[in-house]
């Protein structure tokens, strides 16, 4: 009778289980020259790219993936190129032979050809897909993307019955040399060579954008209260490694690597990604902080840092005022702001107010106290075009922080 009661569990178990996994659908269109990117300096460059839809433009990167772990995915892929063949690569998936994506064990995709890739996400964590016709060139090109699994059931941990988070940010790391982009290197398929010229890339990307991009992309910048468990998931798709430094503030712990689970978990202040990597870190903010986390790019033969990236962080004290979240407070205008700038309308008013403002690598820049009625004008007119945040305080007390963009 035990034995009858210990089966019926064990099926209602793996019964529930089945119904909480889903079946995943996305489409990828497969293109060659025919996207673009806008790079930080007001020049762009022609790209390939996977879209959504034969209506839609590639992205570099091209769009997230979702699942959970135990659904299944389905990627319906089809290549609109002519003149070049492509596969979608799953990289680091736990897959079959023939849904790899590597045309010498696999196949590839000839223009106006349609295939599936189908795979069952077994394992939570960061991974990447991207094409492995010509690889070299055509990751340069932009053809890449990242694929997110995520707990069973929705669930806020990082795997399920992992470590909890409060909210999650994703950071694909690459490079761009113009000159590829200018002049394709070319794909002899017959032979399957390509004559590469040195690669020297010029432009350093996280999510595909540089220098002030990130700075004004609230999907990149961190942003958090103190006392918010912050998950970040690393991944690079490179040519150069990366070394990444965090704040101390944030006491950065590796808790995975490669889509499994880390032993034990390592607090270190510096995380290097090498090319293929994933890393998923987590960030427990436990005072206030204007920082940034530094990414060094490092060319793999000579050591050498070739470029660095800036990503702001702003952490404040739990309630402090939040412009998205009260319409009272009027938001900062002009921005981007030219000879000066009006902060802080709409809070309210104080005897003294300390205004500061910083730059996007946290030095400050200026420093003012003044009675507070309703608003302050802020003189920006002397300081160098880019990113800023003015922090607002009355004594101790944290009113508002507040990023403003100066260009001139």
């Amino acid at each position: 009778m035990i034995k009858k009661i210990i089966i019926v569990f064990v099926l209602c178990y793996v019964s529930s289980s089945a119904l909480s996994q889903k079946t995943r659908k996305y489409t990828v269109i497969l293109r060659s020259n025919v996207g673009t990117i806008n790079l930080w300096d007001g020049s762009s460059t022609r790209t390939f790219g996977f879209a959504p839809s034969l209506s839609a433009e590639s992205t570099l990167p091209a769009l997230t993936l979702y699942a959970e772990e135990g659904d299944t995915v389905i990627i319906t892929a089809r290549s609109i190129s002519q003149g070049e063949h492509h596969t979608i690569h799953l990289h680091g998936l736990d897959v079959d032979t023939r849904n790899d994506g590597d045309p010498a064990t696999s196949f590839w995709l000839s223009h106006g050809e349609t295939t599936t890739y189908t795979f069952i996400a077994r394992h939570a964590g960061s991974y990447l897909y991207h094409c492995h016709v010509g690889d070299v060139v055509h990751v340069q090109m932009g053809m890449y993307g990242m694929i997110v699994v995520s707990a069973a059931g929705g669930a806020k941990t990082v795997w399920t019955g992992g470590p909890a988070f409060d909210k999650e940010y994703r950071w694909l790391t690459s490079e761009i040399d113009k000159s590829w982009h200018d002049n394709v290197p070319k794909h002899d398929t017959l032979a399957d060579t390509i004559h590469l010229p040195p690669y020297r890339p010029n432009y350093f990307l996280v999510n595909g954008k540089s220098r002030q991009q990130i700075k004004s992309d609230t999907s990149i910048s961190i942003t958090s209260a103190t006392k918010v468990k912050i998950l970040l998931r690393l991944a690079n798709i490179g040519f150069y490694d990366n070394k990444i430094t965090f704040p101390a503030s944030l006491q950065a712990t590796v808790v995975m690597s490669d889509g499994r689970p880390l032993p034990n978990a390592v607090r270190s202040g510096t995380v290097s990604v090498s090319p293929g990597e994933r890393y998923e870190v987590l960030l427990e903010p436990k005072t206030e902080l204007i920082d940034s986390v530094r990414i060094q790019y490092v060319n793999m033969n000579t050591h050498q840092v070739k470029a660095e990236e800036f990503v702001p962080v702003t952490i404040v004290s739990q309630g402090v005022q939040d412009l998205t979240a009260d319409e009272a407070v009027i938001p900062p205008y002009p921005n981007p702001a030219h000879d000066f700038c009006i902060v802080g309308k709409g809070l309210e008013k104080h005897v003294s107010v300390t205004f500061e403002l910083v730059n996007d690598i946290g030095v400050k820049m200026f420093a003012d106290v003044a009675p507070f009625e309703d608003g302050y004008k802020l003189n920006v007119r002397n300081l160098p075009s880019g990113t800023y945040t003015v922090s607002i305080r009355s004594g101790k007390t944290l009113l508002q922080r507040i990023p403003i963009i100066v260009s001139h």
